[in-house]
């Protein structure tokens, strides 16, 4: 009874982060006009949880092992192997994508995503092997924002292409405008 409850619950486990894994590698293939793409290289962004799970399920199975032999050892695998999907979902899912028509900063959170067009203003600070681009934008009430991504030392000159060709020229014409439109109110 005990063993039929475990591989129900093994299964479902598995099950479940294989959908989660289908749906982040859904939503990645989504996205329209990748222009780039990076794993996230801050240590926060490592996917914290699916390695605490692993490591707890092989504590439990080198002790299940040494005190309850009987203990199929299919179960822990089945544990171990939902772990490592759920692992593979969260790095997926801590990717930065760069499109045509904006920054996704981590494609698990979506929501986050700003367009070119949002953007006023960005600036770099370059730190050890990753450079830092902070983003002033504007929501969609009005509201001005930060964001903060980190890129790889070995994408840096490639991202700043892509910011040239999507914001220096239009940002260049705002800030003619803004100057003609300050000088007309003095």
């Amino acid at each position: 009874m005990l063993g039929t409850i475990h591989l129900i619950l093994v299964s479902a486990f598995v099950a479940v982060t294989a959908l989660l894994l289908v749906l982040t590698a859904t939503q990645r293939l989504r996205i329209r006009r990748v222009r780039m793409t990076w794993r996230s290289v801050r240590i926060k962004h490592i996917p914290v949880w699916p390695i605490v799970f692993i490591g707890v399920v092989a504590v439990f199975l080198v002790y299940a092992q040494n005190t309850f032999p009987d203990v199929q050892i299919q179960i822990y695998a089945g544990y171990l192997l939902g772990g490592v999907i759920w692992f593979v979902a969260a790095l997926l899912a801590s990717s930065s994508v760069i499109t045509d028509y904006g920054i996704i900063p981590e494609l698990g959170k979506s929501g986050d995503a700003i367009a070119w067009g949002q953007i006023i203003d960005y600036f770099e600070v370059e730190e050890g092997k990753q450079v830092h681009f902070g983003f002033i934008y504007q929501d969609f009430l009005g509201e001005r924002k930060r964001l903060e991504i980190s890129v790889p030392h070995a994408e840096v000159d490639r991202f700043r292409e892509i910011l040239r060709s999507q914001l220096d020229s239009r940002m260049d014409v705002l800030e003619k405008h803004e100057m003609g439109h300050r000088t007309l109110e003095k």
